[in-house]
């Protein structure tokens, strides 16, 4: 019962994906990796019941289909944090498969009964065929899975240099996507008993339906994407949508994705210490006068486009002259217009949280931590003691 659901699920969820409006590339290539669950599920399922007399072909073909899943699961992650479309070239990920099925390309030539006759012998006369694809399955699991995480990974830490606040986006969706994937590797690499193998796959099945259709919606039909620059609509989108929404993508991919690598960063920037030392200068006004920071979504190239400069310009000047990640700039400044604003008597009849919106946080949590962060304490704690001081 449990292949079956999987079995079925699987044909199911790929039909709604397929039926989904506004497809992204992404979307594309769910659809196609649920197919392709599905068929190696029932290939399994045939064998597992018997019925390999009736159709030896078909679970053949299933022998081979574990060297599209790592691929699957990289291209995967790949469109959900690039903005870049999916290029023909892209398929070369699928050689490997081809190559298994050349291996095994006697095996498929055969007539029928020998076919049979070949499985009732548990393989044999293709045990070197089988070794060879199983090794291959083994790397193409590590390399791809690992390829995937080191993606993600990067992706999140490139956050900080473009968003001031990274509350609201979910990675929760593809993160958990990965590491389910990667327990199926452990399970095939370590375990290496089939029953164990296929009925993991059959609740990772189970799981994405319901993660994706309940949590992130994955599968839910949307409207069109509006075409707008603000980031809480890209976010919103991005939940109704996709789990990254592709505005988002454009703008942290433009970025440098390591603080530490700041001098090989910017040793071909066109950006002068001249023209740095007034951008530098009209940020510090900017901050001053007008306090961007108090909107709760501000981003990297909304900022830049108040100063009218170029975002990896404005990019390089936080954090080689503020020594900081725009993510840090802004949400020091909102902790520090909250100890100017909770300062003040006619701010007394506001609660802490009420104050910490005006300056621009969006979430206690958010706010929580930055405060002590920058302080060292916590809010309550920090008013307490300029209390007892004063």
């Amino acid at each position: 019962m449990l292949y079956l659901s999987g079995i079925i699920l699987s044909f199911f969820l790929c039909f709604l994906l397929f039926t989904k409006r506004n497809k992204t590339a992404a979307d594309f290539i769910l659809t196609a990796w649920l197919g392709i669950i599905g068929i190696h599920l029932l290939s399994f399922y045939v064998l597992f019941t018997g019925q390999f007399v009736k159709y030896p072909t078909f679970v053949a073909l299933g022998f081979s289909l574990p060297l599209t899943h790592g691929p699957f699961l990289y291209l995967y992650t790949r469109q959900q944090t690039s903005s870049d479309p999916f290029q023909a070239k892209e398929l070369f990920h699928f050689l490997p498969l081809f190559l298994s099925y050349l291996l095994f390309a006697g095996f498929f030539l055969m007539p029928l009964e020998q076919k049979i006759e070949v499985f009732r012998q548990a393989g044999k006369g293709y045990e070197t065929q089988s070794r060879i694809n199983i090794f291959a399955i083994n790397i193409s699991g590590i390399v791809y899975s690992g390829l995937s995480i080191a993606r993600l990974l990067k992706y999140r830490k490139n956050l900080v240099h473009q968003f001031s606040n990274t509350d609201k986006i979910n990675f929760n969706w593809l993160l958990y996507l990965i590491i389910w994937i990667v327990l199926i590797w452990i399970t095939i690499i370590f375990v290496q008993k089939d029953q164990w193998i296929f009925g993991m796959a059959a609740l990772f099945v189970l799981w994405l339906g319901y993660f994706g259709i309940k949590q992130v919606r994955v599968f839910s039909q949307n409207a069109p994407l509006l075409k707008t620059e603000t980031s809480s609509t890209v976010q919103r989108n991005m939940e109704d949508k996709r789990l990254y929404g592709q505005e988002i993508q454009r703008e942290t991919e433009a970025l440098a994705s390591e603080k530490e690598s700041e001098n090989l960063k910017y040793q071909k920037s066109t950006l002068s210490e001249r023209d740095a030392s007034e951008i530098h200068a009209r940020l510090e006004r900017l901050m001053a006068e007008q306090k961007p920071f108090k909107n709760p979504d501000l981003t990297l190239n909304e900022l830049a486009n108040s100063l009218d400069v170029h975002p990896n310009h404005l990019s390089q000047v936080i954090n080689s002259r503020v020594k900081k990640t725009f993510y840090e700039l802004i949400n020091d400044r909102r902790v520090e217009e909250f100890i100017l604003l909770s300062g003040q008597p006619e701010s007394q009849q506001f609660t802490l949280l009420s104050l910490a919106h005006d300056c621009g946080f969006n979430s206690k949590a958010s706010f929580n931590r930055n405060f002590k962060k920058y302080t060292g304490l916590s809010p309550r704690e920090y008013l307490k003691r300029q209390l007892t001081e004063a």
